[in-house]
């Protein structure tokens, strides 16, 4: 079998990735942390031989856990860097990552990635020098990064359960606390993302920051209306036609992404 440890400071990612890995029949999930400091402590003594290693954790630099781990450690585990931004995977790769994926991870990228922990682990069995990464292999991996970066689904939560959303689902967010909320037609959902981590997870071209507090996905809005000061409101397209605040500042703006 192979050993895989989870760190993320997210619940519902850790929730996603374990629910995705432990399709692979080969893989067990052996461990989670939610800090880097609890990682350090729990891979040393577990000894996985994969950690799939979340970027901005709260307490540390997820970069520097890693780092940390291959210089600690005799048989250091391959490591997965996973980030919702694809701008850290060139920092990423430097730390000698076997790959950086950005969330949500859709099933076929993952398939690509166990694949190159399974050529990792073989090199690193074989009485060679370790495998670096060439300028080469460097670029093919940033190329598969960039190719994924829009995301396919969104985990969220409802009545103790975490479920995949398709983004199209959406029809807007707003934050309602420290954490997004997100309303499809008839239904609301938690999330464990603020509401600029929401937003990078979205295409750009289909969704629109109205707000401070709020996102908006373009297709589904019905009707502009007018309000105070030059702001206006849009009524979008769930059960309830929620009007959503546009501030005074973006009004040109949606109105070109709007097509008037």
């Amino acid at each position: 079998m192979l050993k895989v440890f989870i760190v993320d400071d997210e619940a519902p990612a850790r929730e996603e990735l374990r629910y995705l890995l432990e399709q692979f029949p080969e893989v067990s999930v052996i461990g989670e942390a939610a800090s880097g400091e609890e990682a350090i402590e729990a891979v040393m003594q577990r000894e996985p031989d994969a950690v799939f290693l979340d970027i901005h954790l709260q307490d540390r630099d997820g970069v520097e856990v890693g780092q940390e781990l291959l210089e600690s450690m005799v048989r250091p585990p391959v490591i997965i860097f996973a980030s919702a931004y694809e701008i850290h995977a060139v920092r990423a790769f430097e730390t000698e990552a076997v790959d950086y994926i950005v969330k949500p991870f859709s099933e076929a990228r993952l398939e690509k990635t166990m694949n190159r922990v399974r050529k990792m682990l073989r090199q690193l069995e074989a009485p060679a020098e370790p495998a670096r990464f060439s300028e080469e292999q460097l670029q093919s991996l940033l190329q598969a990064v960039l190719a994924d970066q829009q995301p396919r689904r969104i985990p969220v939560e409802k009545n103790g359960k975490i479920m995949l959303i398709d983004p199209n689902e959406i029809v807007f967010a707003t934050l309602e606390g420290r954490y997004a909320s997100i309303y499809t037609h008839s239904e609301q959902y938690a999330t464990g993302f603020t509401l600029q981590e929401l937003e990078s997870r979205l295409s750009r071209q289909q969704f629109f920051r109205t707000h401070r507090a709020f996102i908006v996905n373009l297709a589904k809005t019905s009707e502009l209306v007018p309000w105070f000061k030059g702001s206006i409101h849009l009524v979008m397209q769930d059960s309830r036609k929620t009007e959503v605040p546009v501030s005074r500042n973006v009004v040109k703006e949606l109105k070109k992404r709007l097509g008037f």
